[in-house]
């Protein structure tokens, strides 16, 4: 099965989240039927290629639909930023869509010249982080925009006089109600259990947003012509390296299938994409994952570094922090430790320390993490075949898991 297997209309859902029928009778027999089939609408599978493969290799072309779907929307919502005088942005999620808003806020440090940062959308609807929103733009990010507590936060900003932009892949879904402005991202349903295209989309779409408002506000600080070009370039390097990237993740993934623990490392807006490889590991290889920046692992981790654990460095050549990176990698060298670098074409260095790299045609720490989270998709994808799990599923195949699934995320609540 690949991503040809469904009709991938931009826009749209192949069905709301949950389950109909004898709930009892379907979580007894979720062994048979995953549970998590059923609520995404989905065929099951019980060998790969899973869904979520289809999903992971549809990212090219789910990038090249979300840049064609917003030519002109993205550079009027710059405008309109602009015009409004806003000088930073917040961005809210849950899980995936949170690492989202982290891992775009560099670019909004980088290219916009603003303050940026996220927050988890419960922590925000519960406690109120108190913005300035005469200041700053709240970016509302939910792949089925239905997630309940990402709109609760909506609810809560738009009632304190927000200015709201909706990042999502379903046109018309609730989040966008609550928002003054929307950009939609094609790639159309998740057809297996975790976020893959949503995250690569909407965080290349948020890049592209602080590129422009930067074009606008800096004309001179770059070359903006020739950075958007290599952002619209990450659809065609998506495909482009897809066959090879899963070859090396399939080895290595088999290799570190007994691990017992996998820590990420990322500086900057690369610590958000550590957090999103982190998380797919916990969702589809079921192992302990844990993100964090340079000076966290150098101040905090090196006991934690041992034959046992795997850690994998995501260290483009332009990155503020590569020397610390680097250091990371030899600490892994110098204690037998396993590595996996994610780095840049021509790099040399992190390369002679780590035992294994993918190595992705960027530079720039920004756009470099819109193709690092290919290999950090396939590794634990892989991890998860060769551990005999069902990636698709967040063992909802279990009974009961299921039944946690079934009580935590009912009808209508993703």
């Amino acid at each position: 099965m690949t991503e040809d297997a469904y009709d991938r209309q931009p826009g749209k859902r192949i069905k709301a989240w949950g389950v109909e029928g004898d709930i009892t009778r379907l979580i007894e027999g979720t062994g048979e039927y995953p549970l998590m089939y059923r609520a995404l609408g989905t065929q099951p599978r019980t060998e790969h290629p899973f869904n979520l493969y289809g999903d992971i290799k549809s990212q090219g072309a789910a990038l090249r639909g979300t840049f064609e779907l917003n030519r002109e929307v993205i550079p009027a919502i710059a405008q309109r930023l602009v015009e409004r005088g806003f000088t930073g942005m917040v961005g809210h999620g849950l899980g995936t869509s949170q690492f989202v808003a982290q891992t775009a806020s560099g670019a909004f440090w980088d290219y916009a010249g603003w303050q940026a940062w996220d927050l988890d959308s419960l922590e925000y609807a519960t406690y109120g982080h108190p913005v300035d929103f005469s200041r700053y733009v709240f970016f509302s990010y939910s792949g089925s925009g239905s997630t309940v507590d990402s709109n609760r936060a909506a609810e809560r900003a738009k009632a304190l006089g927000a200015y709201q932009v909706a990042f999502t892949s379903v046109a018309n879904s609730p989040i966008t109600q609550k928002c003054d402005e929307v950009v939609l991202c094609a790639g159309g349903f998740d057809t297996g259990g975790s976020d893959t295209f949503h995250y690569t989309t909407r965080l290349a779409a948020s890049i592209w947003l602080a590129l422009e408002i930067g074009a606008l506000t800096r004309p001179q600080a770059r070359d903006w012509n020739a950075l958007r070009e290599r952002l619209f370039a990450t659809a065609d390097k998506f495909d482009a390296m897809f066959d090879a990237v899963s070859r090396r993740a399939e080895i290595l993934g088999r290799r570190y299938r007994n691990i017992r623990s996998v820590l990420i490392v990322g500086s900057g807006a690369n610590e958000g994409t550590a957090e999103e490889i982190a998380l797919k590991y916990d969702e589809m290889a079921h192992i302990p994952a844990k993100a964090m920046c340079a000076g966290r692992h150098i101040h905090g981790a090196l006991g934690l570094t041992q034959p046992d654990i795997l850690t994998i460095i995501v260290a483009p050549l332009e990155d503020p922090n590569y020397e610390a990176l680097r250091d990371i990698a030899q600490v892994t060298d110098m204690l037998k430790s396993p590595s996996i670098g994610l780095i840049s074409e021509a790099d040399e260095r992190v390369a002679a320390q780590v035992d294994d790299v993918f190595r992705l045609d960027e530079t720039d720490p920004h756009l470099f993490a819109i193709l690092a989270i290919l290999p950090g998709q396939l590794l634990p994808y892989w991890g998860s075949v060769a551990q005999g799990f069902n990636p698709d599923c967040q063992r909802s195949d279990i009974a009961r898991h299921a039944k946690v699934w079934n009580w935590l995320f009912p009808p209508h609540t993703h």
